[in-house]
């Protein structure tokens, strides 16, 4: 199966949508404009992949170790193998044989573990496009020429593979989280030196660990079995020998765990964090201010200072009965905050007072539109939109559920609009807004009927409460290719972060 567009981006004039390990730019007529796609090998072609590359994609079991095996018990399975093997006749289901020679390991295969995109933004006035992928937990940055290309500046290997990113309110610092609970910033442009600042020195990540420790020396002797005065002395002197050689070790194995560009370690949750995003406000004294609001899996949606304060905690947002998966700052009204994940209802806040204003139900209104027997909803995506009529609507898309729940923003509380059911056409993986105020709704087919062939789907507002949808279909069909279980692990793993005992 082919992969869909699983994440959307708008820069201006151009979208840009990533499938798979590419990425592909789009004008507002969804035309065709360029692909950026993931390096390979100089040694590798799409005829002639290398050997290398296979040999990645297959791991072997390790060999047996030297030395007299253990003894076991024989069996009665083991004389029927062995009678098997050694009369020559078949004893598997294709009809090769399986006996005590015939037992080789099964390569395992590894094809999930491609450095998929997890994470795409660009800055606001569209010149850099910031992306993640996931296996080789790389940060990659690409100066955008306002056309659709891109070209490559960077990329930085993160200690842990992010799975969310934002950027500072000055468009000049990337916040990178991961799943381990901690938070780096390191700027969007590296400098042609990078150095470790003395923060990352002093507070060094708790994902970083060394990759082989140190062995540590245990002398024979001790000081009962050492009598004379000279052997005494001299034992001592091996003592403080190993404890020198062990803390030397330590912070050579510290300092290779870091990687060797400029980043630091803002904030970390005991918890497992899921998402991260950036408020602009004013601060006590009425200067210009960030705040950093981050969320994890113990429900907690934490509200941190922004930098160089991101180790203070100003407050939560506490109301969450399950885990919070994604973050909206309301455009245009960015002291409101839209929370949502493993709950019946997605929550809007005062997030600067902790103040919850509201909750807007969509688990009953999905039931109302898609299924009546519906029990639980993961919300995967949470967006919102600032149109130019002024109004302001929040788009919901939950993981697996066939249909996009539009709210609009009255005062200070969240009005149902509509709820789109896409049954024919698939399930929703990713909304943006287009210049010209419609909606981008990105889908994967292969979860919908079998003619249904519309990578894209757009929703048009004709009027207050009503959106027409027009599917896009003349866009490429992509070269990455995966089974139905990868594709599962690649899109769908939202609902994962719920805890075994709500399924009791």
């Amino acid at each position: 199966m082919i992969v869909p567009y699983h994440l959307l981006q708008a820069s201006g004039s151009v979208i840009f949508a990533a499938q798979g390990v590419d990425i592909l730019s789009f004008n507002t007529s969804m035309e065709h404009l360029s692909t950026w796609k993931y390096p390979v090998k100089a040694t590798e072609t799409p005829s002639e992949p290398a050997a290398d590359a296979e040999a990645s994609a297959t791991v072997e079991a390790p060999p047996t170790p030297e030395g007299p095996p253990a003894k076991r018990r024989r069996t009665e399975n083991d004389e029927k193998e062995a009678q098997a093997g050694d009369a020559g006749t078949p004893n598997s289901t294709n009809g090769q044989k399986k006996g005590r020679f015939h037992n080789k390991p099964q390569p395992v295969n590894l094809s999930n573990e491609k450095p998929f995109i997890n994470c795409l933004l660009a800055t606001a006035n569209g010149s850099h496009v910031v992306a993640a992928t996931g296996s080789d937990k790389t940060i990659w940055v690409f100066e955008h020429d306002g056309s659709g290309n891109l070209k490559q500046l960077s990329q930085r290997a993160m200690p842990k593979r992010p799975c969310s990113l934002t950027l500072t309110t000055d468009q000049k610092t990337i916040l990178s989280a991961d799943k381990f609970g901690d938070v780096y910033a390191l700027p969007l442009l590296p400098s042609a030196e990078p150095t470790l600042p003395p923060t990352v020195q002093s507070l060094p990540s708790r994902s970083a660990t060394p990759a082989s420790a140190p062995i540590p020396f245990k002398p024979q002797a001790n000081d009962k079995t050492v009598h004379t005065k000279r052997n005494l002395k001299a034992l001592e002197n091996q003592k403080i020998s190993m404890e020198l050689s062990l803390k030397a070790a330590a912070e050579k194995s510290a300092e290779e765990s870091q990687p060797a560009f400029e980043h630091t370690l803002l904030l970390g949750h005991v918890s497992m964090l899921t998402a991260i995003t950036v408020a602009p406000g004013i601060g006590a004294t009425g200067e210009k201010r960030e705040w950093i609001i981050t969320a994890d899996r113990d429900e907690h949606v934490r509200v941190s200072r922004g930098i160089p304060q991101a180790y203070f905690i100003e407050g939560f947002c506490l109301g969450h009965e399950d885990f919070v998966s994604r973050l909206c700052v309301i455009p245009g009204r960015e002291e409101l905050l839209v929370s949502g994940g493993g709950d019946d209802d997605v929550f809007l806040w005062r997030w600067k007072e902790k103040q919850l204003l509201g909750r807007a139900n969509i688990l009953e209104e999905i039931k109302n539109i898609i299924e009546p027997e519906l029990t639980k909803v993961a919300v995967s995506r949470l967006k919102g939109f600032s149109l130019a009529s002024g109004e302001t609507v929040v788009a919901v898309i939950c993981e697996k559920i066939p249909a996009v729940v539009l709210f609009t923003l009255v005062e200070d509380t969240l009005k149902h609009t509509a709820t789109y059911s896409l049954k024919e056409q698939g399930v929703p993986l990713d909304v943006e807004l287009l210049p010209n105020n419609n909606l981008l709704v990105s889908i994967d087919t292969t979860e919908g009927k079998p003619d249904a062939a519309a990578p894209f789907l757009v929703l048009t507002r004709n009027g207050p409460d009503s959106w027409d949808q027009k599917p896009v279909v003349d866009v490429p069909a992509g070269e990455t290719e995966l089974n139905g279980e990868e594709m599962q692990r690649l899109l769908y793993t939202t609902e994962s972060l719920r805890k075994m005992s709500d399924f009791d």
